[in-house]
């Protein structure tokens, strides 16, 4: 005789296996007959379960006055023509809403530096999740146009010389004041080491590094008397980022590198 332990086991084993996971291994055999085997079913369903489980969070995670919201991560590779789709993406929890922003809801004046304020922590805190936001997003959450978005942002990058980690400038993309012009000025004006820059701004040191030798190479063709069209060529950089380069360049006023040749086309001896 099987012990009674072991009986009730059995008889509720199949209520103990009522899941989400096992409707999705279901949902795979019934809509994809023959496609999946039994070990790709239930690791296809373990990854979306867990997919699941991280844009759902339980309420005991969130805070009055949090929100979750999908962003890009941080360390995707961006590409002008990737549609979204195509793009990973990661769930955040943000503050929309603080105890601190609504003690100074009942301050004259404030309203103004607490959107600000609001702004830089809604993109901080999703970079700290390991995402960006982009200006469409806050423009979303905060319920503002995404050119007053803009505004504050530069406003506020402008004032305080920090850069904010948002989607258009970690990834490049868009129109947003790219990071390569401040990179570019705290690693070759400010004389600021790879590392610093690369803290100062929320990149790698090899995205760093990588900048300042595309201005660099730009900078060389241009002291060597190229036009843009073939610095272009030269460089494998589009028109349009050469005069980027180039527009920097003039506006850091740096001397023409050692090697480069003079414009009568005499080289100029080393020292």
């Amino acid at each position: 005789m099987k012990p009674a332990s072991s009986t009730r086991g059995q008889t509720y084993a199949a209520s103990q296996r009522k899941t989400f996971h096992s409707t999705l291994c279901q949902l795979l055999h019934k809509e994809f007959p023959g496609t999946f085997g039994p070990t790709v079913t239930r690791l296809f369903a373990e990854q979306i379960d867990a997919l699941y489980q991280r844009c759902h969070p339980p309420l005991s995670r969130v805070r009055v006055g949090q929100v979750l919201w999908l962003a890009v991560a941080a360390d995707e590779r961006p590409s002008r023509s990737k549609r979204i789709e195509d793009t990973q993406l990661v769930p955040v929890l943000l503050d929309l809403v603080t105890r601190q922003d609504i003690d100074d809801a009942s301050i004259p004046g404030k309203r103004l530096d607490t959107r600000r304020a609001k702004i830089v922590r809604l993109f901080r805190q999703a970079y700290e999740q390991g995402a960006v936001l982009s200006h469409a997003d806050v423009s979303l959450l905060m319920h503002l146009e995404a050119s007053t978005i803009s505004g504050i942002v530069l406003e506020h990058e402008q004032t305080t010389e920090e850069s904010l980690p948002r989607r258009g400038t970690i990834h490049d993309l868009g129109r947003s004041v790219s990071h390569k012009a401040v990179i570019c000025y705290k690693r070759l004006v400010e004389k600021k080491t790879t590392s610093q820059v690369a803290e100062e701004t929320f990149h790698s040191p090899e995205e760093v590094e990588y900048y300042v030798q595309c201005y660099r190479r730009v900078q060389l063709c241009s002291d060597n008397g190229m036009s843009v069209e073939d610095i272009a060529l030269a460089t494998a950089h589009s028109l349009h980022l050469v005069k980027e380069y180039l527009n920097l360049h003039e506006e850091f006023g740096l001397p023409r590198q050692k090697n480069a040749r003079r414009k009568d086309g005499v080289q100029p001896k080393n020292p």
